[in-house]
């Protein structure tokens, strides 16, 4: 039993002898639990929603956070058992959300699929070489992310993301020759997803670093 079982399983202990105590506050929980419809889940929802303000705040925001975590991993689930049956759209937008909570190596898996599918479709190689940019698998991050603009030129967050890997790998001079090519494209691309502070940011770091490495 890993750590995260272990937590939950504590979790459920402790409301199972509070309610058996007639601890109100976890009343509603367990009822929603016992039959978790959609009709309970908003009942629920609301009973806890109503108690933010009062003197049970603490425990409606806890019951909350697992109410809203125990919905999510319900639906994850069902993606993850019918993923061959998803859209395209929908396969793509769940790697995102696998992305975006740190499940890389599933991400990477379905991002795969996509480039073997639609290999001239840029987003998911930037993806890709975002989410192992992220494991700080470096040499495979960049050629995802010049795979992205090598099918759509233009794709600005891809040249910002293969400035970041560069850097990472010691390439300065390339990270910056990136980003400045990746500015030219700046207003052209609608779905900008990296502020111009981040971009900013990596700039300056990338001077700095060109400067330093060649005063040595």
């Amino acid at each position: 039993m890993n750590k995260k079982q272990i937590i939950v399983l504590v979790f459920f202990i402790t409301v199972s002898l509070f309610g058996q105590h007639g601890n109100n506050d976890f009343e509603e929980y367990i009822n929603y639990q016992k039959e978790p419809t959609i009709g309970n889940l908003i009942k629920t929802i609301e009973y806890y929603n109503a108690q933010l303000e009062g003197d049970s705040e603490y425990i409606a925001h806890l019951m909350l956070a697992h109410i809203f975590q125990n919905e999510f991993q319900k639906n994850m689930n069902i993606l993850d058992d019918n993923l061959d049956s998803l859209s395209t759209r929908n396969k793509f937008s769940y790697a995102n959300l696998l992305l975006d909570i740190e499940q890389f190596e599933k991400s990477i898996m379905i991002y795969d699929k996509l480039n073997e599918n639609f290999p001239k479709w840029s987003c998911p190689w930037r993806h890709k070489g975002e989410a192992l940019l992220k494991m700080e698998r470096y040499e495979e991050a960049e050629i995802a992310t010049i795979k992205a603009i090598e099918v759509r030129e233009d794709h600005f967050d891809a040249y910002v993301q293969l400035a970041a890997i560069q850097k990472e790998l010691s390439k300065y001079e390339e990270a910056l020759r990136s980003l400045e090519k990746g500015l030219s494209y700046h207003s052209s691309d609608p779905k900008e997803e990296i502020s111009d502070k981040e971009v900013e940011k990596l700039h300056n770091e990338l001077l700095e670093l060109i400067e330093n490495s060649s005063s040595n």
